[in-house]
């Protein structure tokens, strides 16, 4: 019996653990991106941490990635699994043995089309009149198209959809189709679920119209007064003929790594039975959100308020070491010292959110011009490319190619572009150029006039340059946010964000260019009787031609790099291909348009190259 007992007691402890070092190993758990999984991870981490003794972290990602994640064992642990949103992936995961679906986290939940309640019933106190009094259901949206008005599209109306990759994102097109709102809307990819809680928000704080999808527990949800349209009862036979009825709740569970059964069998036992519910979640959220974002505040209130049910889910034993305070020890008494105060915060971000906020309340008409004169741009660039026949357009480009180069130059931009249209991005590819030629034509307006001044003022270059180097190395994820408030959803935020991070090569060059023009050259000019603006445009200018268009090249360089990320704020085109294919984990999608992006890529930098030294080969040429 001792035997037996001491074996059974090594075999817990190699459970414990696997690599035999006398510590038990740290548990992944998933971040798919949203409030809600991050308050369950906090607060199954503290339990796993302070009742198990196990280290925790997490690792982000987008839904489909974090199950691929967990399906490899690069995540032990997902709080929050939305099972329809990722169904494919997540049963094939169960019926490979790779996954282990341990508890159902909530099931109560809601999801489908929303509106503002405001759109409805109106508002006085922010002086909103009711649009659209009689709007109840699904079925009464084709009557209301022209108070959602698609500003990408003013001839219809727009139905924001669900994020790329999830299920509601097919289910809601064929919805549109199964309701015929096809006719009177188009369906708006947002990206991700970020923009969509952007788009959502921005529209509510201004009052302005919004439906589209959403779903519940949500801060938001939480927080603003929305209505969910009716649809019909839910009924298997009407959901599979086109799904002509509510959505039913979404099975939400707790799924872990099957290789979690020898990594922490006693965290797997406490797994099994969390469970909560979509009413406690959301008064999660909403005292998180009350809270400036505290998820730890936020979690421990959970423990106070949710005692009797969180102690349900564990054994005594933990539970009191999930309640009580360790001693202290030298270890904890040194991470006093060597871990920054958490009493000392500033809150830079939230004063820019205020301005952000400040900025949109009070020039909102200033913001719809901008956007109007842009999508007037883009809008015209692209009607220009759709007018030209597609092979007349591959005839430019070759003879574009030769003039510049060598007729074998002309000949493979015709073949890159011939590729891609082959692959059957066409539209999106002249989408994509239109959007690219835009922010450069702004970014160049803006770019040349700023670098002059640089160049003729020390003081503007001191106050500048801390600006542009600000700008070329924040992430440049942050300039989707505002760029999301101001502008809304599509391609116009996309435009911004772009010439944001692409106008710095061009000021930087320009001014370089115009400093690096020859004294005495300038001097011989002024000494010959011209004037100011003469030295500048017959001088200084040509002078710099070279370096200026290289900062052009450059420019046109970082537009392109910021297609793919614009994506992720509902800009169409090759971009938002390879963002639902990272979502749908579609390798060939993904490869079809990375390649293009590719060949349009090198095509642009090649043109601009190229038409950049052309004046430096002539002055050559002339012996200069």
């Amino acid at each position: 019996m001792v035997l037996i007992t001491l074996g059974l007691g090594c075999s817990g402890a190699r459970a414990a653990d696997p690599h035999g070092s006398g510590e038990k190993p740290t548990l992944v758990l998933a971040d798919a991106g949203w409030d809600s999984i991050r308050i369950h991870n906090a607060i199954a981490a503290t339990i796993i941490e302070k009742g198990y003794g196990y280290k925790t972290e997490v690792l982000t990602g987008s839904s489909p990635i974090v199950i691929q994640g967990l399906r490899q064992g690069d995540i032990d642990i997902c709080m929050e699994t939305w099972t329809d949103n990722i169904l494919e992936l997540y049963q094939e995961g169960i019926a490979q043995g790779e996954i282990i679906e341990l508890s159902v986290n909530f099931d109560d939940n809601a999801q489908g089309l929303y509106v503002p309640t405001y759109v409805i019933k109106g508002d006085p106190e922010r002086g909103i009149p009711p649009l659209a009094p009689d709007l109840k259901s699904i079925k009464d949206l084709p009557r209301y198209w022209q108070i959602f008005r698609d500003p990408d599209n003013p001839a219809q109306g727009r139905i924001y959809g669900s994020p790329p990759g999830w299920a509601a994102d097919r289910i809601l097109r064929t919805k549109m189709e199964t309701y015929n709102l096809q006719e009177r809307y188009d369906y708006f990819n947002p990206g991700s679920d970020t923009a969509l809680n952007t788009s959502l928000v921005s529209a509510y704080e201004k009052g302005e119209p919004w439906v589209g999808y959403y779903w519940d527990p949500t801060w938001i949800t939480g927080k603003y007064d929305l209505t969910l349209l009716a649809d019909e009862p839910y009924s298997s036979d009407k959901w599979e003929a086109g799904y002509a009825c509510e959505f039913p709740g979404v099975k939400v569970t707790v799924a872990v790594n099957s290789g979690l059964r020898e990594k922490a069998a006693d965290v797997m036992e406490f797994l099994k039975n969390y469970r909560t519910s979509t009413k406690i979640t959301s008064q999660l959220l909403a005292f998180m959100q009350d809270h400036e974002g505290d998820i730890e505040a936020t979690v421990q209130w959970f423990f106070t308020e949710y005692e009797d049910l969180w102690t349900s889910w564990v054994s005594p034993a933990v539970a009191v070491a999930v309640k009580g305070e360790r001693p202290e020890s030298p270890a904890r008494f040194q991470k006093g010292f060597t871990q920054f105060p958490a009493e000392i915060r500033l809150d830079l971000g939230t004063h820019v959110e205020k301005l952000i906020v400040w900025l949109t309340a009070n020039f909102q008409g200033f913001f719809a011009w901008l956007k109007a004169g842009v999508l007037g741009i883009v809008s015209m660039i692209q009607r220009t490319f759709k007018f030209i026949p597609w092979f007349i357009l591959i005839i430019l480009l070759f003879l574009l190619g030769w003039k510049l180069g060598r007729w074998e130059t002309g000949l493979l931009y015709a073949l890159m572009v011939l590729t891609i249209g082959g692959l059957g991005l066409w539209e999106e590819m002249l989408l994509t150029l239109s959007i690219v030629l835009t922010a450069v034509l702004i970014s160049v307006a803006i770019g040349i006039p700023v670098g002059i001044l640089m160049a003729y003022n020390n003081k503007v270059e001191a106050f500048v340059k801390p600006l542009l180097d600000g700008a070329q190395t924040m992430p440049s994820f942050v300039y989707l946010i505002p760029a999301m408030i101001f502008f809304g959803l599509g391609t116009v935020p996309a435009v911004f964000a772009t010439i944001i991070y692409a106008v710095p090569p061009c000021i930087r060059l320009t001014n370089l260019g115009i400093r690096g023009v020859p004294r005495t050259m300038k001097e011989a000019a002024y000494a010959f009787g011209s004037s100011r603006w003469q030295v500048l445009t017959k001088v200084e200018l040509p002078q710099a031609i070279p370096t200026i268009m290289a900062g052009i090249n450059q420019t046109t360089m970082a537009a392109m790099s910021m297609v793919v990320i614009s994506s992720m704020i509902g800009a169409k085109g090759l971009g938002e291909n390879v963002l639902i294919a990272i979502n749908r984990t579609d390798i060939a999608m993904g490869f079809d348009a990375g390649i293009s992006i590719v060949f349009l890529a090198i095509i642009i930098d090649r043109v601009t190259q190229r038409i950049s030294n052309r004046p430096t080969a002539r002055k050559k040429q002339r012996g200069g």
